[in-house]
């Protein structure tokens, strides 16, 4: 009977990585590769589509690091800052005056085309994560509040 209950608790321990895997995993983000974008920062892409599109991607901003004005086809973006306060700008033209603070939390949305902006990390780093929607829309009152 020892024997056999230390074979099931030598089973059940082989198992465990196995269903480790099936639960949730956290990202070690150094442990992934990042291209540069725009000369000012890094990006890693996280998910991509059927297609191999990217879905989901970080950009990391050091501070000190300025993003031309830019703009983006093929669909709408959500901005989530995860870390840091960025700087930004909407527009083809740099108006500092014009530039507003977010800091993490803040969710900002991209129309699904054009939508020329800038961004900087003025204070700190800055960690942003960019969900991009192809095939959908904003749902409910999200949706209400960018139509105004």
């Amino acid at each position: 009977m020892h024997h056999r209950a230390s074979l099931l608790g030598t089973l059940a321990t082989l198992a465990l990585p196995s269903l480790a895997a099936a639960g949730s995993t956290l990202l070690d983000l150094d442990r992934l590769r990042y291209d540069t974008v725009y000369d000012a920062a890094r990006r890693t892409i996280l998910a991509v589509d059927a297609q191999g599109r990217p879905l989901t991607l970080l950009l990391r901003i050091a501070k000190g690091q300025f993003l031309p004005p830019h703009g983006a086809e093929g669909g709408l973006r959500v901005l989530t800052v995860v870390s840091g306060t960025l700087s930004w700008g909407d527009g083809n033209k740099v108006d500092p005056a014009a530039e507003r603070t977010f800091g993490p939390g803040s969710v900002i949305i991209l129309p699904a085309s054009g939508g020329e902006h800038w961004a900087a990390a003025r204070e700190d780093d800055v960690l942003l994560q960019v969900v991009l929607v192809r095939d959908g829309k904003l749902a409910g009152e999200a949706g209400a509040q960018v139509a105004r």
